[in-house]
């Protein structure tokens, strides 16, 4: 296979569509010369960093006079929209998309995005409530919508996508407390949506792990509570760094400084208050983990989030609770969204697929 090498200033020059079929093209060139132009291996604790990736990062990593600055709100949001869809999996003509709205505190209203295939039953189906990943800052409906359609797909469920409000103009409790208000709605009105409350799971990655999380503990006693819980790359502790912090503080795509940032986005004066840190509605990992759904813990080798969702899933088990823990060696943070290219980044996709189809033991559409 021939093509064009480009460099970063020419690939910054392309529109998005151009970026991802470019990546595309170049994910497909043999390991061996993805290996020459991406150059020596990435090697941390006898783990290798996966070569497309690298390559990827070549061609999008600022410069090294803007390499650690840490933007605006608006930078950071526009720039995760953007780069969302280059590696995600292509859109799904046989999967439906409609949104609904849901009342929220402050007389407000947040919008809830169910995705269903067009030949599945219009009641009683599997669901997974999904809340996405960003920080508490970023991240929207759009950046995971081709993961959730996938999702939907694969899984052989409706999907229920939560558009929860974001720091810092809504910062803690807001965002947790829309989350819980919309899993509970949602469970409460599954006639509404189609589904059957007694299948729910709860998922999502990163900051959208944390609200997961959040959610199968406080719900836990309640007549609709989750049954799985997918947590994909999950933050489950604000209230201090572990060594992953420092052995992956840059150069994967989460940056340890822009962590940082985001906790203070998120928690403002909070983000020094000991108490607040420690308290589940902020770190799950302090919470009351006895009697929480069945779990299933996806950590990446190369994030600053790594050993917290180690952490995490060891006091899962310890608490008598069913979790998997899935370690992808090769991968950084927020690899949900690179399933549509990157090799081992779709078998961590299907991990997830399979949990579902396991929980639910529904039969193919036809």
């Amino acid at each position: 296979m021939s093509m064009q090498i480009l460099n970063k200033t020419e690939f910054s020059k392309l529109s998005p569509n151009q970026k991802q079929t470019y990546l595309t093209e170049l994910f497909q060139l043999p390991q061996s010369m993805q290996r020459d132009l991406a150059g020596p291996p990435i090697v941390i604790e006898g783990h290798t960093f996966d070569v497309s990736l690298q390559l990827m990062l070549q061609l999008t990593t600022p410069s090294d006079d803007k390499h650690n600055e840490l933007g605006s709100v608006a930078e950071s949001r526009a720039m995760m929209e953007a780069q969302s869809p280059m590696l995600s999996p292509p859109p799904i003509n046989d999967i439906l998309t409609d949104d609904f709205k849901m009342a929220v505190s402050d007389g407000s209203q947040i919008t809830l995005r169910r995705y269903r295939h067009q030949n599945a039953p219009s009641d009683n189906q599997p669901a997974l409530v999904f809340y996405h990943g960003g920080g508490y800052v970023g991240g929207s409906l759009n950046t995971h919508d081709l993961v959730c359609q996938h999702l939907a797909n694969d899984g052989k469920c409706t999907v229920i996508a939560v558009d929860y409000r974001r720091a810092p103009e809504y910062p803690h409790p807001v965002p947790v407390n829309d989350g819980l208000t919309a899993y509970r709605y949602i469970s409460n009105h599954a006639d509404k949506f189609g589904i059957d409350a007694n299948r729910l799971a709860v998922g999502g990655d990163s900051s959208g792990g944390n609200l997961a999380a959040i959610v199968a503990q406080q719900t836990k006693s309640e007549s609709y509570a989750p049954k799985l819980q997918l947590l994909w790359v999950p933050k489950v502790d604000f209230s201090h760094e572990r060594k992953s912090h420092t052995l992956f503080a840059s150069g994967f795509f989460l940056e340890t400084a822009k962590s940082r940032w985001y906790k203070q986005q998120y928690l403002g004066d909070g983000a020094d208050d000991t108490k607040l840190l420690t308290d589940p509605m902020v770190s799950p990992i302090y919470g009351d983990l006895q009697g929480v759904a069945p779990a299933v813990v996806m950590v990446a080798g190369f994030d600053p989030l790594r050993d917290e969702g180690i952490e995490y899933a060891d006091k899962l088990k310890a608490a008598g609770v069913d979790t998997t823990l899935h370690i992808y060696h090769s991968l950084p943070h927020l690899f949900l969204l690179f399933s549509g290219v990157i090799k081992d980044a779709k078998a961590a996709f299907e991990d997830a697929v399979q949990a579902l189809r396991r929980l639910y033991t529904v039969k193919n559409y036809s």
